[in-house]
């Protein structure tokens, strides 16, 4: 009698820890879970000058400190509130995320996501788009899961609009930064030579009240003055020329490597790993109770 009663408290643990969840998992696999279509784009940030640390110096004029790879940075970006907002506002894809069509384990609010908050949706958009940068090649995968393969590949699509027009944002900043320094210089430099010319003029022209040796040294001074100012004017000038081409040839860039396409099948979810994951677990969590469960008989005995 005991052995019977052992055996069926045997078959029940293992129909409630093994085959009642691997049903549960072949049901959902089998029939409500919904496809996912991955678009998949890659790029890379360049400049057209990226040697002798220059690059460096670039983000540095303007405040930003450069990561190992000009990658990250627009990698950091796309996963951010703001490209997450802008796409809210031109694709509406909360909207589609958040479809009554997609299954509830994988739509925002659903299960996991319960929360209708926007720090709930932005951790559900770090979910479904996501940027690999290599190593070795700086070349950086974007990748954008969706649940309609058009869907995917109009974010990804945008996705680099946006970093584009990112970049080119920093772009702007910086060289208007530059130059306005070289600028200021400039302006110094023309508001120091006007002075001296003006001084000089005034002195020729006005009754002098100093002895002839006096005028002489303060005309010679004035004169040397002047031509100092002159000179540091036509240096300042240079310069600015040479910050504005060091600001065009220090831009950086994105290069499309893959354009993003139309996923033609999904991806996932993997149904077969997904059914044989979940019958793993449960064999391993029925060894575990089962365990215990004579541990207990044999501890009452």
């Amino acid at each position: 009698m005991k052995k019977k009663k052992k055996s069926i408290e045997g078959l029940v643990i293992f129909l409630i820890t093994v085959v009642i969840p691997t049903a549960i998992a072949v049901f959902y696999y089998a029939t409500y879970a919904s496809n996912i279509y991955i678009s998949e784009s890659r790029f890379v940030v360049r400049s057209p000058q990226k040697q002798g640390g220059s690059v460096t110096d670039f983000f540095s004029k303007v405040g930003i400190s450069k990561s190992d790879d000009d990658s990250y940075i627009v990698r950091d970006y796309i996963l951010s509130r703001d490209a997450m907002d802008i796409l809210i506002k031109e694709l509406d894809i909360k909207e589609q995320y958040s479809s009554p069509t997609i299954d509830m384990l994988a739509r925002f609010p659903g299960l996991r996501y319960w929360e209708t908050s926007g720090e709930s949706f932005y951790r559900y958009y770090q979910k479904q788009v996501g940027v690999l940068v290599e190593a070795g090649s700086s070349i950086a995968s974007l990748t954008v899961r969706s649940f309609d393969p058009e869907s995917a590949m109009r974010i990804n699509k945008k996705l680099l609009e946006l970093s584009e027009g990112f970049v080119n944002r920093l772009n702007e900043r910086a060289r208007t930064d530059i130059v306005k320094m070289a600028q200021k210089e400039v302006d110094l430099a023309q508001t120091r030579l006007e002075a001296k010319a003006l001084q000089l003029t005034a002195m020729r022209t006005a009754k002098q009240t100093l002895d002839g040796d006096r005028q002489v040294i303060l005309a010679q001074r004035l004169l040397l003055e002047k031509e100092f100012a002159d000179k540091q004017l036509a240096a300042a000038m240079a310069a600015l020329e040479q910050a504005r081409s060091e600001a065009l040839r220090q831009q950086l860039y994105i290069e499309r490597v893959a354009q993003p396409q139309v996923p033609d099948s999904s991806l996932e979810p993997d149904r077969v790993r997904g059914i044989l994951t979940t019958f793993v677990l449960g064999l391993l969590f029925w060894g575990i109770v089962s365990l215990l469960v004579s541990g207990v008989r044999e501890h009452n005995v």
